[in-house]
């Protein structure tokens, strides 16, 4: 089918096209509410600045496509595929995405509030600056297997709120990310990049950040109890009344880091870097603080391993 024979068929009144062949069409600027595109294919077509709201895309194919600018608000997009997509601007709000696959896809500045993006693959997807206030990402046993932002850019985006139970965010770039009160419980962000990130209030509780670099990063009031964070660069990190409660952090640098008040009780510190560390009232009962790097370290007030509170 070509793009004339579609737009003409549409402004004639007609609007279902499930499984049209529309490869490579030129859509660009075309208004298309309301459509039925099911299944249809779509691969490398132009829907630039294309007006989509409320559209069926379920099970479409749509990789490749450029979709920059485009209204997709509350479309379906269920189980369709977006790898590799130009999706820079569009507007996904309220968009059903669940099983979607966006692999490598480009969602700078794109808007995603209130999405559904269970069980969503965004690999490597590309979500600068992108707004994600509201979106669904819950795990459900049994229903919607963790999301996958596993090496996405998602540097400067707004992920505040969101709930990221067992996501795999592995070797994902957050740098300057607003991750306010996210719930990262048994995620895994290893080898990560938080440098700069808002973690306040965040829950961390299982999560697994061995090797992740988080240089500078905002931990203010979370929760990273029971966590792994092995090797992690957590230079200057803010972790004042942090729960580090029972969690692994061996051999990681906390040179210069402020732990004021923060909670270290029964954590494994084997060979951390606390050199010139902000240490006052931290709380360390029943630590494993063996050949860790205390020096110039402020321990004010500190509870030390055997319980004496350091001078």
């Amino acid at each position: 089918m070509s793009a004339k024979e579609l737009v003409d068929r549409y402004a004639a009144g007609e609007t279902d096209f499930p499984g049209a062949n529309l490869r490579n069409a030129n859509l660009n600027g075309v208004e298309l509410m309301g459509i039925n595109l099911s299944g249809a294919n779509l691969k490398a077509a132009k829907l630039v600045l294309t007006y989509l709201s409320r559209v069926r895309f379920d099970n479409a194919n749509l990789s490749n496509t450029k979709l920059s600018g485009a209204n997709l608000n509350q479309c379906d997009l269920r189980n369709a595929n977006l790898t590799d997509a130009d999706l820079h601007g569009a507007t996904l709000q309220g968009a059903d995405l669940r099983k979607a696959k966006l692999q490598f896809a480009k969602l700078l500045d794109a808007n995603l509030t209130d999405a559904d993006l269970r069980q969503t693959d965004m690999s490597n997807a590309c979500l600068r600056g992108a707004c994600l206030q509201g979106a669904n990402l819950r795990y459900e046993a049994r229903m919607y297997e963790p999301v996958s932002l596993r090496g996405a850019d998602l540097r400067g985006a707004d992920l505040r709120h969101l709930n990221l139970v067992c996501a795999d965010l592995s070797r994902a770039d957050l740098r300057g990310t607003s991750l306010q009160q996210v719930n990262f419980r048994k995620a895994n962000l290893s080898e990560a990049k938080l440098h700069g990130a808002d973690l306040r209030g965040a829950v961390m509780t299982e999560a697994n950040l061995t090797d992740a670099e988080a240089i500078r990063t905002n931990f203010a009031g979370a929760i990273v109890a029971s966590a792994k964070l092995a090797r992690a660069n957590l230079h200057g990190a803010y972790f004042k009344l942090a729960n580090l409660s029972r969690s692994d952090l061996t051999q990681a640098d906390l040179s210069k880091a402020d732990l004021t008040q923060a909670n270290l009780l029964e954590a494994f510190l084997a060979k951390v870097n606390f050199k010139g560390a902000t240490l006052i009232e931290t709380n360390f009962y029943n630590a494993e603080l063996g050949l860790a790097n205390l020096k110039g370290a402020n321990l004010e007030g500190a509870t030390m391993p055997n319980g004496e509170v350091h001078e």
